[in-house]
């Protein structure tokens, strides 16, 4: 009888594709896909009007007093309380 190695998943292994996080969590400079708005509905629907809509991206300007974004052309200003309420997951690069 013949012994056959199988392979064993490793889970160190990278994944082929980055860990979502908060919005807030990003630093200056980063880019980022949006996957939710979790924030009051009021708030995601404002936010959506202005085109943090899921799937767009968002470029982070400067994040010192509020988080400064780059979304669709257009500069948005969010408090650090909303940004922790979006999911994003960072670009790679």
């Amino acid at each position: 009888m013949t012994s056959v190695a199988l392979p064993i998943a490793d889970s160190a292994a990278p994944s082929s594709r980055p860990a979502a996080c908060r919005l807030g969590d990003c630093a200056a400079g980063a880019s980022a896909t949006v996957v939710s708005l979790a924030c009051g509905e009021s708030e995601a629907c404002r936010l959506r009007a202005l085109g943090l809509v899921e799937g767009s991206t968002v470029n982070v300007v400067d994040q010192r007093h509020c988080m400064l974004l780059d979304v669709r052309g257009a500069r948005l200003a969010l408090s650090h309380a909303i940004t922790n309420g979006i999911t994003v997951v960072p670009a790679r690069g």
